[in-house]
């Protein structure tokens, strides 16, 4: 599936650590029939969050969709905040109390293809390094904002109703939403959205053992992964700054945390290097790099898709 996948892309990009998992629910009314979205290893459609948390509070941003055939497909998205820095569950209200800022947004799209799917693309930078100063709270504001402005033009807005998050941790996001969202046009149509169902988990990788290894080695860095999303080959970059690496592992993971495949495993000088992986033997989906030497780990997301 080579469209569609911005809401997704957006949870992918920005935060090391996400949550995945499932969302599901029913609606009725101008439109009728029932969400699905899960991320496995083998289907792309999924659903995915991130948490970012600042001085100003907690925002949360939700998404999910359920591919309908090879180029169209359903989507939802969520975006929360609250001034709580630490919070671990949470109720929000449909309507928000003040629209210009919002602190609940929700969107509904039962079909949604291309033409969509390019204006969310296009909020997205190419290439995003984990301690880039673009993730900062600015930009991320920015972005949300225009997300926002799209969804309000062409999806099922939330009007009423709530989403609540009984359990936030580092390992889970859980909860339930009932909501009912009205779409452009005279009269608005309007469906109304149950048995909402949120089921996030972290993806854990397997341990590395790191006994009687050296300290961690000075200068190393694991970049994102370029093009991403690709389709079957991306170039993995990586530099080694002013030590030689007497042991070094490149892995790919699945997102149960199966190993797939071994890139690097063995010696590497100083100095900068590249390597491909082909997935063309995978199906489409969810894969992590993972960059080990000595204490160091350093892991980068992958969206195959064919």
């Amino acid at each position: 599936m080579k469209i569609g996948i911005a809401l997704l892309v957006i949870s992918f990009c920005f935060g090391q650590s996400g949550y995945f998992g499932s969302v599901s629910f029913d609606y009725s009314g101008s439109e009728n029939g029932t969400f699905h979205a899960e991320s496995t290893d083998s289907t792309f459609g999924g659903a995915s969050a991130i948490k970012t948390t600042s001085e100003n509070g907690t925002a949360i941003l939700i998404s999910a969709f359920q591919p309908l055939d090879s180029v169209t497909f359903s989507a939802m998205f969520i975006y929360l905040q609250t001034p709580d820095t630490n919070m671990t569950s949470n109720v929000w209200t449909l309507p928000p109390a003040d629209w210009t800022d919002p602190d609940v947004v929700f969107g509904f799209f039962p079909v949604l293809d291309s033409s969509t799917f390019n204006q969310f693309a296009v909020l997205i930078p190419d290439s995003i390094a984990l301690d880039s100063t673009i993730l900062d709270s600015a930009f991320l504001t920015d972005l949300f904002t225009e997300i926002f402005v799209i969804i309000s033009q062409d999806a099922y807005v939330g009007f009423t109703g709530s989403i609540n998050l009984n359990q936030i941790s580092t390992d889970s996001m859980n909860g339930n939403f009932n909501v009912i969202a009205y779409q452009n046009g005279f009269p608005p149509p309007e469906v109304n959205i149950t048995n909402g169902s949120i089921q996030l988990n972290r993806v854990t990788l397997p341990q590395v053992n790191v006994e009687n290894e050296p300290d961690i080695p000075k200068g190393i860095r694991l970049y994102p992964a370029y093009p991403n999303p690709f389709n079957p080959v991306t170039t993995i970059r990586f530099i080694i700054g002013d030590e030689y690496m007497p042991s070094l592992q490149i892995n790919i993971f699945d997102l149960n945390g199966r190993l797939v495949e071994t890139l690097v495993n063995g010696e590497k000088a100083i100095g900068e290097h590249e390597i491909t992986w082909n997935g063309s033997h995978l199906p489409s989906g969810i894969y992590f790099v993972q960059l080990i030497s000595g204490r160091l780990i350093q892991t980068q997301k992958l969206i195959l898709m064919k």
